[in-house]
């Protein structure tokens, strides 16, 4: 079974003062609250924040910018550590905006493709076959085996998706759906996307696109400046969320 537990978890990030000198703090109407201390200043992304999630949930994470949706996405994959409360993490985690982290200038799209594979424990025996399957998904062609220096962006744009290939895992997380920059991809890329949520035990999926979170959650995580505003069937969250968007215009 699968799990998260997060119980009065505050998560918050650290600048000096120094770097924001003659900077004017006063509070917008988006981003986590600012506290002034002697020497920093706290962001605070998360504050007080609990919630459980089991086997079958699918949930989706909503907010303004700025709210703490990606700190809650990065918390539950291990990225960052909690300032205080309790985090309970019972699973193993894929995240997706960690695709694209460790790869190598300098080596080709093969090597880095074995690489990813090791690291996210692919079996030694089928690394050739993934590394194909990667090539083929990325249409790369001959490109594949020369440096990522001399890719272009929409290259390692392409290599990098290609990479969903090899996610697996028991809780999987998702910082927006990913809409392929080549038309051609699409196709092949959501297919991937949904035989992961497929297969996935619990999903985590921070969007701003109704028809995707109406699409594959049912339930809805709804963030404001770090604290939770409310969590409950997708539903009754979003209709409260989206009469609340409307009401702040």
């Amino acid at each position: 079974m699968a799990a998260i537990n997060l119980q009065n978890v505050s998560v918050s990030y650290y600048l000096r003062k120094s770097r924001t000198r003659g900077t004017n703090l006063d509070g917008g109407s988006v981003g986590a609250q600012i506290l002034v201390g002697q020497r920093y200043l706290e962001i605070a992304a998360l504050q007080d924040v609990s919630l459980s999630l089991a086997d079958g949930d699918r949930v989706g994470i909503v907010g303004t910018n700025g709210s703490g949706k990606s700190t809650l996405l990065k918390l539950c994959a291990g990225a960052v550590a909690a300032q205080s409360g309790k985090v309970e993490i019972d699973g193993v985690v894929s995240a997706q905006f960690a695709l694209g982290s460790g790869l190598r200038s300098e080596l080709s799209g093969r090597q880095n493709a074995a690489l990813k594979c090791l690291y996210l424990d692919v079996p030694q025996s089928m690394v050739a076959e993934y590394v194909e399957d990667l090539k083929r998904i990325s249409g790369l062609g001959s490109y594949f085996e020369l440096p990522l220096s001399s890719y272009s962006a929409g290259m390692k744009s392409r290599f990098v998706m290609s990479l969903l290939r090899l996610v697996r895992g028991e809780i999987l997380i998702m910082d927006e759906w990913i809409n392929a920059v080549d038309p051609t991809l699409n196709e092949t890329i959501d297919s991937l996307q949904s035989q992961l949520i497929e297969r996935s035990k619990i999903l985590l999926l921070a969007s701003h696109s109704e028809r995707v979170l109406r699409q594959w959650v049912n339930k809805i995580i709804w963030l404001e400046r770090g604290t939770l505003k409310a969590f409950g069937p997708i539903e009754d969250v979003l209709k409260d969320y989206q009469v609340w968007m409307k009401n702040r215009k």
